[in-house]
């Protein structure tokens, strides 16, 4: 598997009388802080673990109340992101009883689903969700859970009750009815709405609760069919930015089959994060609908904090289960998206020099259908990815110290050309690169070191950290950095080379034919034509019944190149790369994507689309 990109044991919540665990419990560590709810400590809240306390069990009972003879419920834990840690069904014809033993000791919400069919089947009766505290009760201890359809809810609470976030921080709100006697009860499905007050923040439909200002305020959570409120106390502190010397901000699109390789670059990343001027900040999405065993499910945002330990991850959870306004985990193949992520790092995270890292699949310049699920950002969660024209929408007005591409074929004219305007530096591949992509610790150690160093000398350890990697010595490894102010100047050559050889094409067609059996040449199969630009100049120059003009012209391509590059370096298996390629498609293949290509800066400002419409 090339790039691009442990994991969930269960993707079907409703896979019956089988216990799924989670690696969760020894990879992440959720954030803790604010009140308790029902089921345990007021001292806990919902996602706050308890490391070295005893696993305990869990004991559910029900009564089924009006419900028909065949009725289900599956009862499901959830961590405080929303994810499903653990789900089993309960049908009445079985009984009323169900016990969860040995599951380790955090804080969770049960939510029990009632169903009117069995197996989970037919209408959805109603909902009991409760916040479940299983954290110091010792050793084999019990917790007890009571959900009741016989009675309606008499009353709602939330929790927590009361907590504390920092402006920026989430947490997600449960809402329980209570039916007496420490019973909970089944609310009609989707009937809980959610709303602030105080103006300290925002809520979503599923509970999530955003800090966006300094005080305190309420949030509110109503079901209006049974005339039922509740609130909780919400006090955000203000956040003071702390300004360093780099950020480097990793837009981390693992929605895919790349998400075991997500884990390992967090890894690295905090392996080399020891100097506190040095932030790495990461949006990172999985998805269980996209790849199963995917770690998590949903989008987090992450500061990265120093850490030792390969196998798990101590970073800090800054914000967790981030939705869009209908409540569905991000869209990360949205330019905006991308762009809120900027501007959100920006605002929290400054810095005097910034790095923005791409980490997803790549195609270079194209869109995705001749390439399955492999477009830039590509998220198989929605089968969305952003195309190389929406750069400037999802860069906005930012700009960056250096843009690195941890994705297939990026270094591309037609890629930097776009993107021009927003770099000083571009860095990225021509090939496609292992799976794993950059290794973090080794890019990213001078930095740490040496972070008053100009941005040119601390961008080598991009090309540096890739072709040293031991891992990599049997792979196709290419790598280099471009000076983006030069990459108007490598367009206006190539403006005249395509012009040239579209005047010329009839008299040297089969020299242009040859050069694209035998030029370098990347990922290539029927429809993917990309060619390392500085190879195909040198082999026009070098045949001699090319006319002197285009020999000229290719010389001037090769100047203007080597003059936008800062940094290059490729091993043996890609011998003919110099740093940056461009689409060399013969006429025929090109007009089936031309209407894509000629969105492209490239494309409006130079000749080479003429020439590839055209080519033999």
């Amino acid at each position: 598997m090339t790039r691009k990109k442990h994991g969930l044991l269960f993707s079907d919540s409703r896979l019956s009388k089988v216990q799924r665990w989670l690696l969760l419990f020894t990879v992440f560590v959720a954030g803790c802080g604010g009140g308790g709810g029902g089921g345990g400590s007021a001292a806990r809240s919902l996602g706050d673990t308890c490391p070295g306390y005893p696993a305990g069990n869990l004991h559910y009972s029900t009564a089924w109340g009006t419900s028909p003879a065949d009725a289900s419920q599956v009862v499901t834990l959830y961590d405080a992101a929303g994810n499903a840690v653990y789900s089993e069904d309960l049908e009445r014809t079985a009984g009323s009883e169900l016990t969860i033993q040995q599951f380790p000791a955090s804080v969770y919400e049960l939510r029990s689903s009632l169903f009117k069919g069995p197996l989970a089947s037919g209408q959805l009766l109603g909902v009991a969700s409760v916040v479940v505290d299983m954290c110091g009760s010792g050793a084999g201890a019990t917790v007890n859970v009571a959900t009741t359809y016989a009675t309606k809810a008499q009353s709602l609470r939330l929790s927590p009750a009361v907590t504390r976030l920092n402006q920026q921080q989430t947490k997600r709100f449960v809402a329980t009815g209570a039916a007496g006697g420490g019973q909970v009860a089944f609310l009609p499905p989707g009937s809980v709405s959610w709303t602030t007050s105080g103006g300290v923040g925002t809520i979503n439909s599923t509970g999530v609760f955003t800090a966006k200002a300094a005080g305190t305020g309420l949030v509110v959570g109503t079901v209006s069919a049974l005339g039922l409120s509740a609130n909780a106390q919400v006090t955000v502190d203000p956040f003071n930015p702390k300004k360093g010397k780099w950020t480097v901000l990793v837009y981390m699109n693992a929605a895919n089959d790349l998400a075991p390789d997500s884990d390992l670059n967090i890894n690295q990343m905090e392996s080399v994060a020891g100097n506190t001027d040095v932030r790495f900040v990461v949006q990172w999405k999985e998805s269980r609908i996209a790849f199963p065993s995917s770690t998590f499910d949903g989008v987090r945002r992450y500061l990265i904090l120093p850490d030792t330990d390969p196998n798990t991850i101590h970073s800090q959870l800054v914000q967790d289960n981030i939705v869009d306004t209908q409540g569905n985990p991000l869209d990360m193949g949205s330019p905006q998206t991308m762009l809120d992520f900027i501007n959100w790092g920006k605002t929290y995270y400054p810095a005097d020099r910034y790095v923005l890292v791409i980490w997803n699949h790549g195609a270079g310049w194209k869109k995705t259908p001749d390439q399955g699920t492999r477009g830039f950002s590509y998220d198989d969660q929605y089968g969305t990815h952003i195309e190389t024209w929406q750069l400037d929408q999802a860069l906005g007005t930012n700009h960056f110290d250096i843009i690195g591409w941890d994705a297939s074929l990026m270094q591309m004219l037609e890629v930097g050309y776009e993107m021009r305007s927003h770099a000083d530096y571009i860095v990225g591949s021509e090939e496609s690169p292992p799976a794993e992509g950059y290794p973090y610790d080794t890019v990213f150690q001078a930095f740490r070191d040496t972070p008053d160093a100009a941005t040119s000398v601390l961008s080598k350890g991009f090309v540096d950290g890739m072709l040293n990697d031991p891992l990599y010595a049997n792979r196709k490894i290419t790598q280099s950095v471009l000076d983006a102010s030069k990459l108007g100047s490598l367009a206006s050559a190539v403006d005249g080379f395509g012009t040239v050889l579209f005047n010329n094409k009839s008299q040297i067609a089969s020299v242009i034919q040859q050069i694209r059996n035998d030029g370098q040449r990347y990922s290539w199969n029927s429809s993917r034509y990309f060619y390392d630009i500085g190879d195909l100049c040198s082999r026009f120059m070098a045949d001699g019944s090319v006319p002197a003009e285009v020999k000229t012209a290719a010389a001037a391509v090769q100047s203007a190149e080597q003059a936008a590059m800062v940094w290059e370096g490729h091993n043996a298996y890609s011998p003919g790369s110099t740093g940056i390629s461009i689409d060399y498609s013969p006429g025929t293949t090109f007009q089936s994507y031309r209407s894509d290509y000629i969105q492209l800066k490239l494309a409006k400002d130079t000749y080479w689309d003429e020439f590839l419409g055209a080519a033999p």
